[in-house]
């Protein structure tokens, strides 16, 4: 079940669950979450997960529907939990969504709420988070992130690939990953529905200091049809020769 609170005095919602979650379960929060976006328009969320056995399917699916939709609704999120792998997860989120998220032990509870109370807003940025380098010489080309990925910045990057798509047929790609504060949804999307570009790609040099974007890079560099090696940011030379000489 999921117990729902909401406070009138500011924009702060907890959620409880305990047991199993029903797809009833959920619509019932998603009312509840959606009227105090609609009257707040962000909200600072805490959910406390005492027990956790499963999700129903339906309730996954809506999970994901609302998640995408309104994931830039949340500024903050204080997961507070003993089990060891959902504050890791959670840990995990805070690298790559838009919100703030903090993972708490359950007898933390208050120092949570303390710090949903006082936590500051997110400083916001007109600055692109896509820089996108071609070279006329050959089909390598930079990509430069910073900050946050918004789907306007994924949208003019893909026109700017699909240009050098088209004039070379094949690219070798460099991400240089400066900074990463996360990812619109619709940005996601886009990313999505251009999937098909993936094996018009040869080599991916993946250049970041980011502990847990090279873990999570090296994981998945066998999925790809390409060849992809991670490079730490002081070897991004060694990455443009190993790209230059592929």
């Amino acid at each position: 079940m999921i117990e729902y609170r909401n406070n009138p005095e500011n924009n702060i919602v907890e959620l409880t669950i305990e047991g199993k979650v029903t797809a009833a379960d959920f619509e019932q929060t998603v009312a509840q979450l959606k009227a105090d976006i609609a009257k707040h328009g962000k909200l600072r969320l805490l959910e406390e997960i005492r027990s956790f056995e499963g999700m129903d399917p339906i309730a996954l699916w809506k999970d994901a529907q609302f998640g995408l939709s309104h994931i830039g609704d949340f500024t903050h999120a204080a997961v507070v939990a003993d089990a060891e792998w959902m504050r890791t997860i959670s840990a995990a989120a805070d690298h790559v969504l838009s919100a703030q998220v903090q993972a708490f032990e359950r007898s933390q509870i208050e120092a949570a709420r303390t710090w949903l109370l006082t936590a500051p807003e997110p400083e916001t940025s007109d600055k692109p988070g896509l820089a996108y380098k071609n070279n006329d010489e050959n089909n390598i080309v930079e990509i430069v992130v910073e900050g946050k990925i918004s789907g306007n910045d994924f949208k003019q990057l893909m026109a700017q690939a699909e240009t050098d798509f088209a004039k070379h047929g094949k690219l070798r790609i460099l991400e240089d990953i400066r900074s990463f504060k996360g990812i619109d949804p619709m940005a996601l999307w886009i990313d999505f529905q251009n999937i098909r570009r993936i094996n018009d790609v040869t080599h991916a040099a993946i250049v970041v200091d980011a502990k847990w974007i090279q873990t999570i890079a090296e994981a998945i560099s066998g999925l790809y049809p390409f060849e992809m090696k991670v490079f730490e940011r002081s070897q991004i030379e060694e990455a443009r020769a190993w790209l230059a000489n592929c």
